[in-house]
């Protein structure tokens, strides 16, 4: 029996409010593409039924928008194994699941972090720091699938409720193909349209699924820096209101306070005026077109550096000026959180304002930005999406950066942007 297994976590964390993540990773040889169409195997729970169809069995790599955003949204799992070891299944994940596999059978590139979230919110799932994971073979025993899942699972522990969508196909060659999507949830959101019309209000309710002290709802419009809009937090329901007052995408996150400090635990995207996309690399960030496909450290840095600077301007912001001693912090974390294989502000040297005070470098204030992906311009494109990523990266306080990427064996890029006033 031959099979390979590999998993997708990448993604992208700010200011001290990220969990970490884990690590890409082949476990066997790449199959050849199948030939012929797969179809669902395995038992398929009749028990529910569930309003929509599975948008990425013809075309995995294009996206169709769901009409609302909410959670949890009903399954129709056919991996019930698999599902019970993972946790609470749920029908967007399973959709993007889907895509998951059949990028594999079709021997398309992996969904990368940013593209495993974008997907995600086309399917109106509102998890932040989902996780990827794949296995194909020939003639797989539920046993060896269930070995290599369960391993893969263990090496993050679950914070929140841990959900699960899961698809597993089979051609008549023998040959299967099981992909999964996990997300620890820290929120369930009720629907948000994912269309809206200018000037409309939309209301955000949400129940937190963990202890916190404070929440606050955040949007990220078209162009300009986050806003934060008034927020109510009764026990553990939230509820907060905002006009889309311009055409364009808007991000809208839902930060909470808890015992690790402030982190995003739900987003939402809405289209106001215009046509969703049907691809990600539709939606590109001012500046993308400086992006390049060197190993250079300093050339990949320069071309970070860049791309924030034209995101800047087209705000009305001045270039930020580069420091040699912030540049140093940020390689050796990019470094640090590529040996972990996780995206998080602490990998076992300490958080941002550790490092640098360890530096020896004075400081007022300090944030950093961190995100790992498949091209440069997908890692600023992530960063600049986010509403909490924007607020580093147009912070008027901060006058100063450093600057450090790392290039690993697969060809993708783990990026740490440092800021400081100095």
């Amino acid at each position: 029996m031959t099979l390979g297994s590999r998993a997708i976590v990448l993604g992208a964390c700010a200011s001290l409010s990220c969990a970490g993540q884990g690590k890409l990773e082949d476990l066997g040889p790449k199959e050849p593409p199948l030939a012929g169409r797969f179809t669902d195997t395995d038992d398929t729970n009749e028990e529910e039924s569930v309003p929509r169809e599975f948008p990425f069995d013809e075309n995995p790599s294009r996206y169709v928008w769901q009409s609302r955003t909410r959670s949890p949204q009903v399954s129709r799992a056919n991996a019930p194994n698999l599902l019970r070891v993972c946790g609470e299944a749920d029908g967007a994940m399973e959709s993007v699941a889907g895509a998951v596999a059949r990028r594999v059978e079709r021997a398309l590139p992996d969904l990368d972090g940013p593209e495993l979230v974008f997907a995600l919110r086309t399917q109106g799932a509102p998890y932040v720091w989902p996780r990827a994971w794949a296995i194909d073979g020939n003639k797989l025993s539920e046993e060896r699938v269930l070995e290599r899942f369960r391993a893969w699972l263990d090496k993050d522990d679950a914070v929140g409720t841990r959900r699960c969508g899961i698809r597993r196909f089979g051609s008549t060659e023998g040959r299967q193909i099981v992909g999964a999507v996990v997300a620890d949830v820290l929120a369930d959101v009720e629907p948000i349209p994912t269309r809206a019309r200018a000037g409309q209000w939309i209301p955000i309710r949400a129940r937190l699924l963990l202890e916190a002290t404070n929440a606050k709802v955040v949007v990220l419009g078209p162009r300009g820096v986050p806003v934060f809009v008034p927020t109510s937090l009764e026990g553990s329901n939230v509820k907060a209101t905002f006009s889309a007052d311009a055409d364009g995408l808007w991000r809208v996150q839902l930060l909470a306070t808890v015992s690790e400090g402030p982190r995003p635990v739900a987003e939402a995207l809405v289209r106001v005026g215009t046509a969703s996309p049907t691809s990600y690399d539709e939606e590109q960030a001012p500046g993308e077109e400086h992006s390049t496909n060197t190993t250079s450290p300093d050339q990949m840095a320069r071309a970070m550096q860049r791309m924030l600077d034209t995101a800047r301007r087209e705000e009305g912001v001045s270039a930020l000026v580069r420091d040699a001693r912030l540049d140093e912090i940020a390689r050796a974390h990019a470094a640090a959180m590529m040996k972990a294989g996780r995206v998080a502000h602490d990998v076992g040297h300490g958080d941002p304002k550790a490092r640098v005070q360890r530096a020896g470098v004075e400081f007022i204030a300090a944030g950093e930005n961190v995100a790992h992906a498949r091209t440069l311009g997908r890692a600023h494109r992530v960063l600049w999406a986010s509403p909490s990523h924007r607020s580093n990266s147009l912070h008027p306080r901060f006058d100063t950066i450093g600057i450090g990427v790392v290039r690993a064996g697969d060809g993708s890029f783990w990026v740490c942007e440092v800021f400081a006033d100095l």
